[in-house]
């Protein structure tokens, strides 16, 4: 970990000397914008969009959030052919690599602040641009994904595109595996305050998720406009066994969890009064179902949630200033039941029967001003009106009303841009914290949340970009924030006895520093070689409601830490490269213990065959170095009130390689 640590530190060293040099952006045309032509990424050999992305400098995917109520606060950092996706379900990185890189005209890299709303409010924002071309293209690949917990399974994906005079259709299927990267072997040690062994259990824990989705985009001129239409589904299982082992008895925890999804939507935008008008209807249904076992301990649940979306944006420019407006309103609905029975007696918890519905509307008005050639100004205001309606045994009933206003400052010359924003948030209640949740294996039950309040924060970025040579970059983030109703973990009763459950705690503070850096060493003789490395240093403070002292928020990282190494060789036929997620810890806090979480550095390694344009083969081994888990609990007799230490738990678990195999096969307009 150590040695890790130094390589990133001695890479930003490097980085801030090589600024001194020769600094220039990609083809700008704008301030604040590079533009990036397919000869850009030639070397690499891109397959579809996807890979090219990856290749942008200083540029990390942000991907839509299907998990966010609403449109707004939901999608990611991408924009094609300058609107963003029609839906919330598709993951942008299936949508883009349903575009072929042949299909790309050009990539541009959008600075927020210079492009009015389309920015959506991220820092860095790339927009596809395709080319007009009657074509038709498609792939098929198919792979493996094996590790020792789950064996072999085979994965697959089918895609299709196909664009006319007036009309784009793009369609993908797909079966894919996910391996938890936690899963592995070890061992419970449970000791004394004395530090006296009190127990010793074996522990195997195995986790997977197939999932089974389907998705198609239709896009047609109509009339003035263009009109793009959606639909996909989704079934996903996960599946989980945990074994534990004591005086050489086995006992398996067996866990089950489906999960249907399904959506439709369409996104409508034409010119009117000189401006453009975007109209977007989106329907999102989810079905989930879950149970798990240990000896005569039973839960299971049961949800359905849904949401009805709808929302209109104009957006209008006057020269070098940028207007624009938007009204969106949802309706959100969640049933869920839970239950826990032990010995066949139900257990009561809080919020094991509850519905749950939201009425949500937000309004916003904003403008942006290009005052020179290197100065911007970005300001809106956002208001946000939610009413939650909570039934069963976890009850509200309460209206919210938030004012967000935002003021963003950008200075940018082409080669430093120095930005600083001012603004407040206000985040959405988890419909999932009002159902109650369970670990059998660990004894960990979760209350539904009895009544929630959403989160505010006043926050101050500062944010500082350096970019070099063609495609190295920069980026230091300091960001400030003040937390009123700071969710975190508070206790509840539910028939005669305490339970853990989401809770309201108060105002508290986080402040964090974030550097992202981008180097190509081709100046330097090593030709297609990139080092990327993304540091983040966090600190929070909240006052613990069970003991009154200061601590951090739960779950909140001191420290997280990526660096990835690629090589595109000469020739273009072979890449490869490393990645490195770097050790991190955590804190989570209950009523009556603390748990401390700690994950090992875990290295990654692939490599990249193309025989020919058509064809390739990527071979991938996760977590090469087995990293280690490492999960303690002081547990307290009582309330942590008391300081009454009863014993500690202690999980390591040695977590195992995930080997994936793909072929790739590339036709029509899409062949290289």
């Amino acid at each position: 970990m150590a040695k890790l640590h130094t390589i990133a530190q001695t890479k930003l060293l490097v980085a801030s000397l090589l600024i001194c040099g020769a600094v220039h952006a990609q083809a700008p045309d704008a301030a604040g914008t590079q533009v990036f032509a397919p000869d850009f990424f030639a070397s690499s050999k891109p397959a579809d969009a996807y890979d090219m992305v990856r290749k942008l400098p200083g540029f990390e995917l942000i991907e839509v959030d299907d998990d966010v109520r609403g449109y707004t606060g939901s999608r990611g950092n991408i924009l094609f052919d300058g609107r963003t996706p029609s839906g919330k379900q598709d993951s942008l990185e299936q949508m883009l690599k349903r575009i072929p890189a042949a299909s790309v005209l050009r990539i541009e890299l959008i600075r927020g602040g210079t492009k009015g709303a389309a920015t959506g409010g991220f820092d860095l924002v790339a927009n596809i641009v395709r080319r007009q071309q009657a074509a038709s293209s498609g792939a098929a690949s198919g792979g493996i994904t094996a590790s020792d917990e789950i064996g072999i399974k085979p994965d697959a994906r089918i895609e299709y595109s196909r664009e006319g005079a007036r009309s784009r259709l793009e369609t993908a299927i797909e079966l894919a595996t996910e391996v938890d990267e936690d899963s592995g072997a070890g061992a419970i040690v449970e000791t004394d305050p004395d530090e006296a062994v009190s127990e010793v259990i074996g522990r195997d824990e195995r986790e997977y998720v197939r999932t089974l989705s389907a998705s198609a985009e239709h896009n047609i001129t109509l009339g003035d406009g263009e009109l793009v239409t959606n639909l996909s589904g989704s079934r996903a299982v996960t599946r989980e066994t945990i074994r534990s082992t004591e005086d050489g008895i086995e006992i398996a925890a067996p866990e089950r969890e489906r999960i249907w999804s399904a959506e439709v939507g369409a996104q409508y935008e034409r010119p009117v009064g000189g401006g453009t008008l975007e109209a977007i209807l989106v329907q999102r249904t989810e079905w989930l179902d879950a149970d798990a076992a240990e000896e005569d301990e039973l839960f299971s649940e049961n949800t359905r949630s849904s949401e009805t979306l709808a929302r209109a944006e104009y957006r209008q420019d006057h020269g070098s200033a940028h207007f624009f407006g938007s009204i969106e309103g949802a309706l959100n609905k969640l049933t869920g039941d839970a239950k826990l029975t032990a010995g066949g007696v139900p257990v009561p918890i809080t919020g094991s029967d509850v519905d749950v519905s939201e009425r949500r509307a937000e309004a916003v008005l904003g403008a942006n001003w290009q005052a020179s050639r290197t100065l911007a100004l970005e300001t809106s205001l956002r208001a946000e009106y939610s009413a939650i309606r909570s039934t069963g045994d976890s009850l509200q009933d309460d209206d919210f009303l938030f004012w967000k206003p935002r003021l963003r400052v950008s200075w940018d010359n082409r080669r430093t841009r120095v930005q600083a924003t001012l603004e407040r948030e206000a985040a959405q209640l988890d419909f999932e914290d009002f159902v109650a949740s369970v670990e059998l294996d660990r004894d960990d039950v979760v209350a539904g949340a009895p009544s929630l309040t959403p989160p505010t924060t006043w926050s101050f970025t500062a944010l500082v970009e350096q970019r070099f040579w063609d495609s190295g970059a920069l980026t230091l983030t300091l960001r400030r924030e003040r937390i009123d109703d700071v969710i975190d973990r508070v206790v509840v009763e539910s028939g005669g006895e305490f339970f853990d459950a989401v809770g309201n705690i108060g105002r508290g503070n986080r402040t964090s520093l974030r550097a992202e850096l981008t180097v190509p060493l081709d100046r330097i003789g090593l030709k297609g070689m990139e080092i990327r490395a993304d540091l983040t240093f966090l600190k929070s403070r909240v006052t613990d409601p069970v003991t009154g002292a200061k601590r951090s928020i739960s779950e909140d990282k001191p420290f997280e830490g990526e660096f990835r190494f690629t090589h595109d060789l000469p020739g273009g036929k072979w890449s490869w490269g490393l990645e490195a997620s770097l050790s991190e810890k955590e804190r989570k806090f209950r009523f009556d213990e603390v748990r401390r979480e700690h994950t090992g550095t875990a290295l990654a390694m692939h490599v990249e065959f193309r025989p020919t344009s058509q064809w390739r083969i990527r071979a991938e081994i996760e977590n090469v170095t087995w990293k280690d888990l490492t999960d303690e609990r002081e547990k307290y007799l009582g309330p942590r009130t008391f300081d009454i230490l009863e014993s500690i738990e202690t999980r390591r678990i040695n977590t195992d390689p995930i080997f994936t195999l793909s072929v790739r096969r590339a036709f029509g307009a899409g062949e290289g």
